[in-house]
């Protein structure tokens, strides 16, 4: 394997932990802030307009979550792609784009019961309390 191909194979993993980073840290910052608006509602819980802002809010998270899954299977892609590939390198960064990537991402397992279950919760409460 050339020294040029190698390079390019660092620079792809060096974008896929990013990109993993990212999602641990979007994760991260929406059980924190979902937390804090279920804290907020469970302390006056006439206030149902807070349901709405949590329903917001965790739709919200689970797209950008989602958008970061995407791009990271995306690079595993274009390593694998540089990896097998007898060509010399020519330092390509831009991974290829699959039409309905990002609906299919959004339910993902991972995704689907950790939101997903936020999301229904937050619906049955919405219907219960108004």
């Amino acid at each position: 394997m050339s020294e040029h191909k190698v390079k390019h194979l660092e620079m792809i993993q060096a974008i896929i932990e990013r990109m993993g980073k990212n999602s641990f840290v979007v994760k991260g910052w929406s059980f924190t802030s979902i937390g804090a608006l279920f804290a907020f509602w469970f302390s006056n819980t006439s206030m149902w307009y807070i349901l709405l802002l949590i329903l917001f809010v965790t739709i919200l998270f689970w797209f950008h979550d989602a958008y970061y899954l995407l791009l990271e299977r995306q690079y595993r892609c274009l390593y694998d792609e540089v990896r097998l590939s007898d060509k010399e390198t020519d330092f390509r960064m831009t991974p290829k784009r699959e039409e309905g990537d990002l609906l299919i991402t959004l339910f993902r397992p991972i995704l689907k019961y950790t939101y997903g279950l936020i999301v229904i919760s937050t619906l049955i409460l919405i219907v219960v309390v108004r």
